[in-house]
């Protein structure tokens, strides 16, 4: 059988059509994970898009106040050297929190003597990603390099322009595959609401409407989050409005004229 609806059709009519869901179910063909992957990339633009806008304005209005504090700092065969007084502490602006300590003396040689996210020695910087784990990168195999001001600034113009972009398909990718396991987590919850309803559909179908179910979700989602709207308990409402259409979606696809899945109820048990 030819599907009656196109993929362009379902995020508008998975609000309210029961034929669409009937339509998904009985004739579409495959698991529809390539509708999915179309809508998250669409619907990623608007994302993406907060994302270059932020960082812009980070580099352009917070980052220099972090930047016109960083010193020269030369490294040569190995050793890094700054001139001026040492311990020299990089600060947050507006804080005054130490961010990074450059001491390359001696007389601080581990995160634990000070209160800073960062610490550069003579060797080595150290850097504190959590409360638990740091990260160290030696200066071993460097033989002669100079960090300063300027290259920090074309770092910054060079990741503004492409960092966004460069995102952009791990974080479609990334959601996509979260996407994969929601829809059949959703699909398996779906068989126990066929159950309920007394009407049997296969997996596939259900897998099927589980994608098409949690399309008012993304889209509301994306709406929120483009409108900087925040929901609270978003992740439970949005699982019962995917619920509501899972089950809408099994309802349509089961009943009304036309052909459908075999329907298992009492009443076709022997009195």
């Amino acid at each position: 059988m030819n599907k009656r609806y196109g993929i362009f059709q379902v995020p508008v009519r998975a609000f309210f059509s029961g034929p669409l869901y009937r339509d998904v179910a009985l004739r579409w063909q495959g698991i529809a994970f390539g509708y999915l992957l179309l809508l998250l990339a669409i619907c990623w633009i608007p994302g993406i898009t907060n994302i270059q806008r932020s960082f812009a304005s980070f580099v352009d209005n917070e980052a220099p106040l972090i930047i016109d504090q960083v010193p020269p700092i030369t490294i040569v065969e190995g050793r890094a050297f700054i001139d001026g007084p040492q311990p020299y502490t990089i600060r947050d602006p507006e804080t005054g929190e130490a961010l990074v300590v450059i001491d390359t003396t001696g007389t601080i040689t581990s995160l634990e003597q000070t209160d800073a996210r960062g610490l550069v020695t003579a060797r080595q910087a150290i850097f504190k990603k959590s409360a638990i784990e740091t990260r160290t990168f030696s200066f071993e195999n460097v033989d002669r390099y100079t960090l300063d001001q300027q290259k920090v600034y074309h770092w910054l113009d060079i990741a503004k322009t492409y960092a966004a972009p460069a995102l952009y398909p791990f974080c479609v990718l990334g959601s996509f595959a979260f996407r994969i396991v929601q829809a059949l987590i959703y699909a398996t919850i779906g068989l126990l609401l066929a159950a309920l309803c007394k009407c049997r559909l296969p997996f596939d179908a259900l897998l099927r409407l589980a994608v098409v179910a949690i399309t008012p979700a993304i889209l509301v989602g994306t709406l929120c989050d483009a409108a900087g709207i925040h929901l609270p308990l978003a992740g439970l409402w949005f699982f019962l409005l995917a619920m509501g259409y899972l089950l809408f979606g099994i309802r349509a696809a089961t009943g009304g004229d036309g052909p459908s899945f075999e329907f298992e109820t009492k009443a076709d048990d022997p009195a």
